[in-house]
């Protein structure tokens, strides 16, 4: 557990009505039906605009060999992880405005409230790509990076077996 945690388990208070309940019920509430909702995925919406707009003014996303061994990897690495989910994040809302629209004057099947189930389901795709996103940068830069390890300290294990065995050859 992190240090935070051990404080925040720390300062946790016995229960007491007159002074948590109500803040309980606040937060609750705003949290639920608010913060959740409406300001989180603005939020995530407007970090990932940002980071587009700052990818763009200093044209960082380019290919260049001179800062890393791996150039191409690098790349492709920052071209998913930084570019791809957050221009999907930056789009889907534009996109799906137009596209909702599109289908509900263009169809004659199409009621209103498919429309605006459309329209939901790309209001909550800016949590899923970003949830999507994390998820893939926790599994390259984690679990690849701890598999690598693991097969490196396997050779190296193997390796130091193989010098041992001189060793007990040349005892004899």
């Amino acid at each position: 557990m992190s240090e935070n945690t051990n404080n925040q388990q720390e300062q946790i208070e016995n229960f007491n009505f007159n002074k948590h309940f109500l803040n309980a019920i606040l937060g609750s509430l705003y949290y639920v039906f608010v913060y959740i909702p409406f300001i989180l995925p603005f939020k995530i919406w407007g970090q990932a605009a940002a980071r587009i707009s700052i990818l763009w003014e200093n044209k960082s996303l380019g290919y260049d060999e001179k800062k890393s061994n791996y150039p191409l990897f690098i790349f492709y690495f920052k071209y998913v992880v930084d570019f791809v989910f957050d221009a999907a994040i930056f789009l889907a809302w534009p996109f799906g405005i137009i596209f909702s629209t599109y289908t509900y004057i263009d169809s004659t099947y199409f009621n209103f409230e498919d429309f605006i189930l459309m329209l939901g389901g790309f209001y909550l795709s800016v949590l899923y790509t970003r949830f999507l996103k994390e998820l893939l940068n926790f599994f390259l830069n984690y679990l690849v990076v701890w598999m690598l390890d693991v097969i490196k300290n396997i050779g190296l294990l193997i390796k130091n077996m193989w010098l041992l065995n001189f060793v007990f050859k040349n005892k004899k």
